[in-house]
């Protein structure tokens, strides 16, 4: 019980990095998760931009009426006069984003079906890229029209038919086995936990087994009346309340940022059994930091180091859709990568079928055969210094 205690008494000297480390992660992590969130919140559909356009209709028929009356619920349309200079001056100030020119004779070419003498010109912001999607849009809209052209329609006829199409609406349904709160603030929430139990796990253990190992502590350890197996109980006794601490914690923040929705939604308990998988990681790094750094600078470029490293490459951090087929057969090696997987996975399940079970704890399997590895390396570089004393 008194190692226990001094435990949390060095730890106590150390709460002003801890904290540092903390707040900075809750500084990102949640504003990261609410902007996320608000981008895939319920209700809130793409909304497309919306282009400042002019035509200059130099053939005079109907294509350019057509035109107009098809863009015109998605961009802004204004009157121009057609003054290469006026039109110049528009665009520079930004009154005007894309002037379409449709030059004589293109709507007789369209009827010959021969464009080859006749294109469509324009004038636009140089770097708008915005424009690029209204060009591929008309784009749509020209071959739509030649394709209805050709099956025997007249030009007229061919425009209303695309403007009926237009009106048409199509009803998206999300399919049963997908969950529509698969990219919810609880979700993104805990893709980034990873990098707080690295970070804190090694530092809240790695700094209280290098005090507890200096020299001087450890012969006053073994000359008090306390036994061996006690005192080693009273460490892990230590590391695993830490660790319950640092769960407990995040369980309180994203139960807030839920608004409480965390404790009654049917992933969380999945969600806790990979949390805990990764907090046995982070722990067990801090074992191996405190057993074989030298000082409290090598025991923050492990935090550093690994920290960062394991977060970028698993995907934390960075979008596992982002990698290329090179970095990703890396990316696999790397326990962050597991979890990032099975927490994704998580996120979008309806239910627990045997299944998805079969999926899941392999891969919680694989981050907690990597805390089992480092712990086990850890107690044989242990048994080895204790050898060598003997």
């Amino acid at each position: 019980m008194q190692v226990f205690k001094n435990y949390f008494r060095i730890l106590k000297s150390y709460k002003g990095v801890i904290l540092m480390y903390f707040i900075v992660f809750l500084s990102v992590a949640i504003v990261m998760s609410i902007n996320n969130n608000t981008s895939f919140s319920e209700g809130q559909s793409f909304s497309a931009t919306k282009l400042k356009l002019a035509i200059v209709d130099r053939d005079q028929q109907t294509l350019g009426r057509a035109v107009k009356r098809y863009f015109e619920g998605e961009h802004e349309f204004a009157d121009v006069e057609e003054d290469e200079n006026a039109i110049l001056n528009e665009l520079y100030w930004r009154q005007l984003d894309y002037v379409l020119v449709i030059p004589k004779g293109y709507e007789e070419g369209l009827l010959d079906a021969d464009t080859s003498n006749s294109e469509l010109e324009c004038m636009k912001v140089p770097g708008n890229y915005t424009s690029s999607y209204f060009e591929a849009e008309l784009q749509q809209y020209i071959a739509k029209l030649t394709g209805l052209l050709a099956s025997g329609y007249s030009i007229t006829e061919a425009e209303d038919e695309l403007d009926a199409l237009k009106e048409e609406t199509v009803t998206v349904r999300v399919a049963s086995f997908v969950n529509e709160n698969q990219n919810d603030i609880i979700t993104y929430f805990f893709l980034l936990v990873p990098y707080l139990f690295i970070s804190l796990g090694t530092i809240g253990v790695g700094m209280i087994l290098l005090r507890l190992n200096e020299q001087e502590v450890k012969d006053r350890m073994e000359c008090s009346s306390t036994p061996l197996k006690e005192r080693n109980i009273g460490l892990i006794g230590g590391i695993f309340a830490y660790g319950g601490i640092l769960l407990l914690v995040v369980l309180v923040v994203v139960g807030i940022l839920s608004k409480g929705s965390v404790f009654t939604d049917m992933r969380t308990p999945y969600f806790l059994l990979n949390l805990f998988a990764m907090l046995l990681f982070g722990l067990s790094l801090g074992f191996f930091a405190g057993t074989v750094a030298k000082n409290q600078e090598a025991i923050s470029g492990i935090v550093n180091i690994a920290g960062l490293a394991l977060c970028f490459l698993g995907g934390v951090f960075v979008p596992i859709e982002f990698f290329g087929d090179g970095i990703l057969k890396a990316a696999k090696f790397f326990p962050t990568y597991w979890y990032v997987v099975t927490n994704e996975t998580i996120g979008g399940m309806t239910k627990m079928t045997s299944a998805l079970a079969k999926e899941l704890l392999p891969q919680i399997g694989v981050v907690l055969g990597y805390a089992l590895a480092i712990s086990a390396v850890t107690l044989v570089i242990i048994s080895n210094k204790r050898s060598r004393r003997g």
